[in-house]
């Protein structure tokens, strides 16, 4: 770490509310200070947090403790360039080769440079608020919101920020205790917020882990996924004049619903692969400004090139509140099109074009579907798994057509 950022580099790190993350960050502070790095360590927050807090504070990088929507036994590392921009690929692989460089010389003697500790906690939140408060300028909301935390990294950062902005914030997760993060509650588990929003009558927003994502629920209960989320927000900076080349970017998992409502608002809609990596880079290849997945990841490249759930809330409310009305009178008046996802285990990622049976049965899938809907398959970069999506106007081709591919990957494929 130290080779990749520089010695004497100052690094912030923080982390979600994983109890792994305690004894992680302490290994990672004391072998970094070993080697002459000097932490700030902002304790518990959202890695969008951490990521604006790096890029505005002239500091080496960041590092971010989180598994993010994985669950509480589960963790992971994300690192970030002094910019507070996440590692390309590029440089992972690079960071990733000089970390087993050095594993293979377990003798190497490290500095030995005593830094005094710098804790930071008491200023993360200003650090993150400051440049909120110079974007959204003077705002001060009114109203109530349901915050659904997961248990996770928002669960008091999120909390205080909103309600710093004059929002009345009621919290309906769980405390986090180190084990029940993402556990029934948060953008992966919407439905208690969806019951306890339509019972109080006031919208509501639901987190990750690490809260860089964000579902919504309005008033009747109806749950906003990122899709919907990006059609509200391209629409009302449409309006603004403040939707650069009236473009957003959207993955091929979005409904192919959402695509045609906002191609009849005049609004163009390019796809990538997955990823709000790739979506910020198609963004700054394209010069929009807007763009996420269905997942819950929203990116508005003026504030952050990835996603922050608390950010997209504010800007939310924002809007509700120059409009005066309820989040549920804005609802993009589309239905979405069926749509289901299989995702099945594989012994090894065999190109699809060289299984007859399985091009045979797609063109035939195809041809059926030829205006009413459509096929993607990927496999996935992290898991050996093949990803098989359908999505037509009928809920029952779309069952069939998925089930009949499936079949078809165990047979030649399958573990």
């Amino acid at each position: 770490m130290a080779k990749y950022y520089g010695e004497n580099a100052t690094i912030w790190i923080g982390r979600d509310t994983r109890e792994s993350g305690v004894w992680m960050e302490d290994e990672i502070v004391k072998g970094g200070k070993e080697a002459g790095l000097r932490f700030y360590e902002a304790g518990i927050l959202p890695t969008p947090a951490l990521s604006k807090i790096v890029g505005e504070s002239g500091n080496q990088g960041g590092i971010m403790l989180t598994a993010s929507h994985n669950p509480a036994s589960d963790n992971g590392i994300k690192l970030f360039r002094a910019d507070g921009e996440k590692l390309s690929k590029a440089e992972e692989l690079a960071f990733e080769k000089i970390y087993y460089g050095e594993a293979e010389d377990a003798d190497r003697e490290l500095p030995q440079v005593k830094i005094d500790e710098v804790r930071a906690e008491q200023g993360a939140l200003a650090l993150y608020v400051e440049p909120l408060q110079k974007y959204f300028g003077d705002l001060r909301l009114d109203g109530e919101l349901l915050y659904d935390s997961a248990s996770g990294a928002g669960h008091d950062f999120d909390m205080k920020v909103l309600a710093a902005f004059g929002l009345q914030v009621e919290r309906l997760s769980p405390a986090p205790n180190g084990r029940n993060i993402n556990d029934g509650y948060g953008a992966l588990h919407p439905e208690k917020l969806s019951e306890a929003a339509k019972a109080q009558g006031c919208w509501g927003v639901a987190m990750d882990g690490d809260a860089d994502r964000a579902l919504l629920v309005d008033e009747t209960g109806r749950i906003w996924n990122g899709d919907r989320i990006i059609s509200l927000l391209a629409m009302d900076l449409q309006g603004k004049g403040q939707l650069p080349k009236n473009g957003v970017v959207l993955t091929e998992y979005s409904n192919l619903a959402t695509v045609q409502f906002l191609t009849k608002q005049g609004i163009r809609v390019e796809k990538v692969v997955n990823g709000d990596r790739l979506v910020a880079q198609k963004c700054d290849e394209l010069g929009f400004v807007l763009g996420g997945e269905m997942s819950g990841h929203v990116i508005y490249t003026p504030w952050l090139s990835s996603s922050d759930g608390c950010f997209v809330a504010l800007m939310v409310a924002r809007l509700l509140h120059e409009r005066q009305c309820r989040l549920a009178d804005l609802w993009p008046d589309y239905v979405d099109m069926p749509s289901k996802q299989w995702a099945i285990q594989v012994r090894e990622k065999r190109p699809l074009a060289e299984m007859p049976a399985w091009t045979a049965q797609l063109a035939a899938i195809e041809q059926e579907l030829q205006g009413r809907g459509r096929v993607f398959c990927r496999y996935s970069g992290t898991e050996n798994k093949l990803r098989i999506m359908v999505e037509a106007d009928d809920a029952a081709v779309v069952e069939r057509s998925g089930e009949a591919l499936a079949e078809i990957i165990k047979k030649e494929v399958g573990a």
